[in-house]
């Protein structure tokens, strides 16, 4: 089944950093999309839950050196 979640990132600065986020995200298997925004800065990610978790992709965005606000 496909589900979509939307993170709050902090910690981005720039286009470089937005699109390495895009990309980790993207590279994830079970990720169908993934639209990362520098402003607002935030994550937008339609997945398969039958591969990943909201966690698992909330660690990919700590991972690559940003924060997820709660």
């Amino acid at each position: 089944m496909v589900s979509m979640v939307t993170f709050k990132v902090d910690g981005m600065s720039c286009n470089g950093c937005s699109g390495k986020l895009q990309s980790a995200l993207s590279n994830v298997p079970g990720v169908s999309s993934a639209q990362v925004t520098l402003d607002p800065g935030q994550a937008a990610v339609q997945y398969d839950e039958q591969k990943v978790t909201p966690v698992a992709l909330q660690h990919v965005v700590e991972d690559v050196g940003f924060d997820v606000i709660a």
